[in-house]
């Protein structure tokens, strides 16, 4: 299975922005209708790690959500991310856009290729999306990641 065949797909059913941000690392605009029918987008990535499931490739997908502080409530948090299906919530290191070294919050998810298929990444990139928008919405401040 072809990531950036199976993305395309994806993105031209939804009207996603797809972008080849460099080799093999893809970034999906996720558009996302509100109850009052406007739109909220959150970016989620997407790129191939090699061997990382008992020596297979997987899909790897996340959506960065802010940098994490010892202020954010970690707790409820967590309790809030009983809502992901596919995904899970982790901080992990990142570097800020100035190159600082930070920990980010990030949802992510890790699909083996060969347990998967298009209608499950299509899933995946959903809930990602949902998950990180609510998220960096209630401990970020919204869109400022």
């Amino acid at each position: 299975m072809d990531l950036k065949t199976v993305l395309t797909s994806i993105c031209d059913r939804w009207k996603y922005k797809l972008d080849e941000t460099s080799p093999g690392l893809f970034r999906l605009d996720v558009a996302m209708k509100q109850t009052d029918g406007s739109l909220r987008y959150q970016y989620v990535y997407a790129w191939v790690i090699k061997e990382r499931y008992l020596g297979k490739d997987v899909f790897y997908f996340n959506s960065r959500c802010g940098v994490y502080t010892p202020n954010i409530n970690l707790y409820q948090m967590l309790k809030e991310s009983s809502y992901c299906t596919y995904c899970s919530v982790i901080i992990t290191n990142d570097k800020k856009t100035d190159g600082t070294p930070c920990e980010s919050v990030v949802v992510h998810a890790i699909q083996p290729i060969e347990l998967t298929n298009e209608a499950i990444i299509n899933d995946v990139i959903w809930d990602i999306a949902t998950n990180a928008d609510i998220i960096e919405k209630n401990y970020f401040g919204g869109d400022n990641n």
